[in-house]
């Protein structure tokens, strides 16, 4: 081969759309702690093929978010940083701690790249759990992102379909915030003490291990109906929510407060021999709100909302939401 052909050959390889690809990855390399688990050694710097983490015993919690694409144009800032948090509040749902997350991202190499990053950094700060690796597209005609975590649960697992008849449902929730833009995001995080938000993350497997808790979810974007909605088709119990019981910050309005998706907010199935237990760790969180708002029964999954002695049914297990129902009783 002549050095005019090597030179050819080089070029051309040099040029593959699949290597100047990988530039992309440069963006996250200036926002990312390149080491998250110093004590595995180098094998665990960022860059490999798989991120290492470190050995664990327990049960392993696995969780996945994409955001919406509206959010990621209008506030990728933001965007970046819903899509760590509801990830963590996904595993402490289960009533497991966050050891790592991931994340895919597509867009154009932009600003609103950049602020997606940004966002997911602070909140990794902010939560103390790092980012070990991901996927970046900037030649992508479209914006979208999708964050992954992996958790531990080193006590009993807070399963949704572990809820029983009688169990009282609890609604807890960080009642310090405010709404978020125009959006229906109640923040009680972004400028929130970092250990503040750390120590309330890790009530919910205190809760679990110490078996004050049965099941919970975290409230989501159906808000605390639609959560409770989900409750109540796992656990394939019915539900009844008293809605003058449900605490509310003075001046919120209440078709705004059932509907939000909270920063911290969940539901739980908790025994009823546990509510001076459960009230014991809940009054070391200041900013929390705690209290029954209904209760479990042993009737077909459903949902009904009670006030002034009237009660009507928003969800019968006849019009499956999810899809993933109750086990069936042999």
């Amino acid at each position: 081969m002549s050095a005019i052909e090597l030179q050819t050959l080089s070029e051309q390889l040099r040029s593959l759309p699949g290597l100047r690809s990988k530039r992309d990855i440069q963006e996250a390399s200036t926002i990312f702690e390149h080491h998250p688990f110093p004590e595995l050694g180098d094998a665990s710097r960022l860059g490999d093929d798989t991120a290492l983490i470190p050995p664990q015993l327990g049960s392993l919690l696995l969780a996945c978010e994409g955001m919406q694409p509206e959010l990621v144009i209008e506030d990728p800032w933001f965007a970046g940083w819903s899509g760590v948090l509801v990830n963590l509040s996904d595993i402490a749902a289960m009533g497991g701690r966050p050891l790592a997350l991931v994340n895919s991202l597509w867009g154009q190499g932009d600003e609103a790249g950049q602020k997606l990053l940004e966002g997911m950094r602070f909140a990794c700060d902010k939560f103390a759990v790092p980012m070990v690796g991901g996927h970046t597209n900037n030649q992508s005609p479209y914006s979208a992102l999708s964050v992954s975590v992996l958790g531990m649960a080193d006590g009993p697992v807070l399963s949704a379909r572990a809820a029983q008849p009688g169990d009282a449902l609890v609604f807890l929730i960080d009642g310090d915030g405010s709404f978020y833009r125009h959006y229906p995001f109640w923040d009680a995080a972004t400028k929130a003490d970092p250990e503040r938000l750390r120590a309330q993350l890790s009530l919910l497997p205190k809760l679990a291990h110490a078996r004050i808790a049965r099941a919970a979810k975290d409230i989501s974007m159906g808000g605390l109906v639609g959560t409770a909605v989900m409750f109540s088709e796992a656990c394939g119990l019915q539900i009844t929510i008293d809605l003058d019981a449900i605490p509310r910050p003075v001046g919120i309005n209440e078709l705004s407060w059932l509907s939000c998706f909270p920063s911290f907010g969940f539901l739980l199935a908790i025994p009823q021999t546990e509510f001076t237990s459960l009230r014991n760790l809940v009054n070391l969180h200041s900013c929390l709100m705690c209290e029954t708002i209904g209760r479990f029964e042993a009737q077909p999954s459903g949902v009904w909302l009670e006030r002034d002695s009237q009660t009507h049914q928003i969800w019968d297990e006849a019009s499956p939401l999810t899809g993933f129902g109750a086990v069936a009783t042999p």
